[in-house]
């Protein structure tokens, strides 16, 4: 008894999803017009739906086992084969359109008349073929009747059961994996056996899948179109605005969320309270001022990451020393300091629930919690900065974030290796020696007392 069993390239899947959520701005809001949807509509969440099924159909079929439980007359395995095969074929027309493949690669496949080998009817395609029997065998098994081709002049034919071909039917010579049995209307004709080869479905449905590679192709060059479009539209710099930095990140937020909307705008929120926040103690205001100018500093390469649709690249992202396996901007890097890696790590939890803080959070158990929490990091934070924990919630954030910045700068990490060494940035400028360590790629001897360390010295010394 043989049993049928698949894998289909569920890798190419996979790469779908990739190519769709790179770039996702323009795939989120891509539209589709065809005539079942009455005009165009957004067509992500159809994406969406496309993908998981996709995948998930394609992992399913290479999980069952076609053939092996044959008590039952009916297949009900095939049955469900055939319905998963079309929804599979389905998605790939469907993501495939959306993304606006050549309909001439669908036709192709869908007029093709290489796969099926039908003996009923002359002038079907293997498309047509496939619909027939996925109708006639597991959806409308009572009256099929559109593939007029394959009728022989019945009004429909009807479909009792599906059987998978046993030790018998090899015996007297019957061919095909399973037998369709089928009544015509037309109750002077005889019952029609229709034998059935999963070779055939198999090779069909692999020819639909190795189509995926051309809808990356398609969605790529529909990115890259858009990507175009808006490189031609200028961004315009903060002299623009006269040097004004709120409004300038107000405007730098509204062109990140049409160009990209990675769901970081938040950051530029973020920003604006660093440059509008009421310091309580004067001590801070110089302090801030190194932070807020390498935020500026930021801007430029921000700028260039919006104009040129790339955050690859110095130019783009202002990292002239990047570290291995990790991308990111000057800019995510400042406005989203790292807890850990320096000497806040052991408060890591207490200062990740800063948050509570924030306007957006109103639960007063939460901002309680997140002050009690403060308090215990409260002598690590007065290292770097003029901290009591009893400031407005808007300058307790922004001094955190102070201490972390300052903090950073103390240390080998990536955000101290891409910020100038200059004082409108720093508290004091690293020695040739001290860059030099700061930014070569090896590991420094364990041993070696960093030159760094007096530099923290002076900065726990200036801070507090």
């Amino acid at each position: 008894m043989n049993t049928f069993q698949f894998n289909f390239n569920l890798k190419y899947a996979t790469n779908l999803r990739d190519a769709v959520n790179d770039r996702v701005k323009q795939s989120i809001e891509n539209t589709h017009k065809e005539k079942q949807t009455n005009g165009s509509y957004c067509a992500w969440n159809r994406t969406c739906a496309a993908m998981d099924r996709l995948e998930d159909t394609i992992a399913y079929l290479n999980s069952i086992e076609l053939g092996k439980n044959r008590d039952s007359r009916s297949a009900f395995d095939f049955y469900d084969f055939i319905n998963s095969a079309c929804i599979v074929i389905d998605c790939i027309k469907t993501i495939g359109r959306i993304f606006r493949i050549d309909d001439n690669l669908i036709g192709e496949i869908e007029k093709s008349t290489s796969v099926f080998e039908s003996p009923i009817g002359e002038n079907g395609s293997d498309q047509k073929y496939f619909e027939y029997i996925r109708s006639l065998c597991a959806v409308h098994p009572l009256c099929t009747n559109r593939q007029k081709e394959f009728l022989n002049g019945n009004q429909f034919h009807c479909c009792p059961f599906v059987t998978w071909k046993d030790d018998f039917s090899t015996f007297i010579g019957e061919s095909g994996d399973l037998t369709a049995i089928i009544y015509p209307s037309n109750r002077q004709e005889e019952a029609i056996y229709l034998p059935l080869y999963i070779s055939q479905f198999e090779k069909y449905l692999t020819k639909w899948i190795d189509l995926i590679p051309r809808i990356i192709e398609a969605k790529n060059n529909f990115t890259d179109k858009e990507y175009e479009r808006l490189r031609n539209e200028p961004v315009k710099n903060i002299s623009d605005y006269s040097n004004d930095v709120v409004q300038y990140l107000a405007y730098l937020k509204e062109e990140y969320c049409k160009r990209f909307d990675y769901g970081s705008e938040y950051l530029f929120d973020d920003c604006v309270r660093i440059f509008t926040v009421e310091l309580s103690d004067r001590r801070n205001k110089e302090l801030l001022a190194k932070y807020q100018n390498a935020i500026v500093y930021s801007l430029r390469f921000l700028r260039n990451e919006l104009q040129n649709m790339s955050f690859e690249g110095y130019e783009n992202n202002g990292i002239r020393y990047p570290e291995s396996n990790y991308e990111t901007t000057l800019f995510d890097c400042l406005c989203s300091i790292s807890i850990y890696g320096g000497s806040f790590s052991e408060y890591g939890y207490n200062l990740g629930k800063i948050y509570y803080l924030g306007k957006d959070h109103d639960d007063y158990a939460d901002k309680r919690y997140a002050r009690l929490l403060l308090e215990e990091a409260k002598k690590s934070i007065n290292r770097f900065v003029h901290f009591t924990n009893k400031e407005s919630d808007d300058e307790t954030i922004v001094l955190v974030n102070l201490a972390l910045y300052l903090e950073s700068l103390t240390r080998k990490c990536l955000l101290n290796r891409n910020i100038p060494n200059e004082l409108d940035y720093r508290i004091e400028t690293l020695s040739e020696a001290q860059f030099e360590e700061l930014i070569a790629e090896e590991e420094q001897d364990e041993r070696q007392v960093s030159a760094l360390d007096e530099l923290l010295r002076k900065l726990e010394e200036y801070g507090g």
